[in-house]
């Protein structure tokens, strides 16, 4: 217990708590707005907008080049002057605004032909949604390099500031012209957050003294980065883009999304302690025992609030769904807890990602990755065809397992080829 209360105070001392209000206050704003348009659009309309989602977040991984790991690896390190770090910014934030651009003609081309969803509707707004694929890159980026300054209370106030500006666009966007009002909201509300991120960077220092020096320099690590970020989002959304092909039901497929909606609060505790550690961890990278010290300290706490948080959700979260206009999402009860589920399992390692950013060794990441996806491919494809959305959800129950064992095994043996190193 005494060194649970001391685990506890040293977070809270270095602004975890901090970071982590600030990150759930924002998803209740945000949960709150998704919560007020779902109650006025129809519940496939929910689904579309979780279609939107998910083929965005594929696209932002590709459109970010993996920039936002190595500007967290590099711009923690020390020994580093603040002018170097805006340098590797500047450099990190140009190179994200070329390919990012590029990846909105590439699904210009895809939504006009179709190519996207086979419902009419999808194709025909995403292509407004996407403008927001430049927008959602940079703030990524930029978001990380405020992590690795470990300056979490200025950035988090600022998401704060731009979030409630985004959610009043939403909402008022939906109000008055439904889903197109949503799209419209959701894009503007970005331009704002990115502008206002930016601005408070000073990226300017470093903007005219990039070279291919620090390009080359950020893609070492970015490569691997973006290569296993690219692989893991595809294996989180493929059920959403196996649905968009096979689903006959538009309205299970809403409850379905309105379940992965309610998903998204949880991984909020996944994706805070993941920004919260990886600064930490890279600062020890040059001294093994140290960083050995730090991520069983942090991963023994952080398992015990995984499992505490997901038997809370489990429980508690199914009593206030019908509530939701009516009952209207009372069959969204079962898909929940089920991903619930899913969401313990595959969040067990989410540290060790950091770790072996830290360390140098995001190759690993990609790896294991990639031979999840390879594992799963095939079984998922099978179930979503034979069964629809619960195929698709069982198929997250088979991933997540994969996930959690394929996972473990390249950590371990990783760490051993660590250890052989620093004897």
């Amino acid at each position: 217990m005494n060194k649970f209360r001391d685990s506890i105070q040293d977070a809270y001392n270095k602004g975890f708590f901090h970071l982590f209000s600030a990150n759930s206050l924002i998803h209740l704003i945000e949960f709150g707005s998704q919560f007020f348009v779902a109650w006025i659009l129809l519940a496939e309309d929910v689904g579309r907008i979780k279609s939107f989602q998910s083929f965005t977040a594929v696209a932002v991984v590709v459109s970010g080049l993996g920039f936002n790991s190595s500007i967290l690896k590099l711009c923690s390190e020390k020994g580093r002057t603040f002018l170097d770090k805006q340098i590797l910014f500047s450099s990190a934030i140009k190179s994200t605004l070329l390919f990012s651009c590029l990846i909105v003609v590439v699904i210009f081309f895809l939504t006009n032909y179709g190519l996207i969803s086979n419902d009419i509707v999808t194709n025909k707004l995403f292509i407004y949604y996407a403008l927001s694929v430049p927008l959602v890159a940079l703030n990524s980026l930029i978001i990380a390099y405020f992590q690795a300054l470990k300056a979490f209370k200025k950035v988090s106030s600022l998401l704060m500031l731009s979030k409630l500006v985004h959610v009043a666009v939403i909402i008022t966007g939906t109000c008055y012209f439904g889903l197109y009002g949503f799209v419209f909201g959701l894009v503007s509300g970005y331009l704002i957050s990115t502008v206002l991120l930016l601005y408070k960077t000073e990226f300017l220092l470093g903007w005219k003294k990039t070279t291919k020096k620090h390009l080359k320099e950020n893609w070492e690590l970015a490569k691997y980065a973006f290569s296993g970020n690219a692989v893991n989002i595809l294996t989180l959304y493929f059920d959403i883009f196996l649905l968009n092909y096979f689903i006959t039901d538009a309205k299970e497929y809403g409850y379905y999304g309105f379940a992965l909606t309610l998903m998204a609060g949880l991984r909020i505790v996944t994706t805070t302690v993941q920004q919260f550690v990886t600064p930490f961890f890279s600062e020890f990278s040059g001294d093994y025992k140290q960083m050995m010290k730090a991520f069983k300290r942090a991963n023994r706490l952080f398992i015990l609030i995984v499992f505490g948080v997901g038997l809370l959700a489990f429980i508690f979260i199914p009593f206030f769904i019908p509530f939701i206009d009516s009952g209207k999402y009372n069959n969204s009860i079962y898909f929940f807890q089920v991903l619930t589920i899913v969401w313990v399992i595959r969040s067990l390692p989410s540290l060790k990602g950091p770790f072996l950013l830290a360390t140098g060794y995001v190759k690993t990441s990609f790896y294991s990755v990639l031979i999840i996806f390879i594992l799963t491919i095939v079984p998922y494809w099978y179930l979503v065809k034979e069964y629809k959305v619960l195929g698709a959800m069982y198929g997250q129950v088979l991933t997540a397992l994969i996930f959690f064992i394929v996972f473990s095994i390249s950590f371990k043996l990783t760490v051993k080829k660590i250890a052989k190193k620093n004897i």
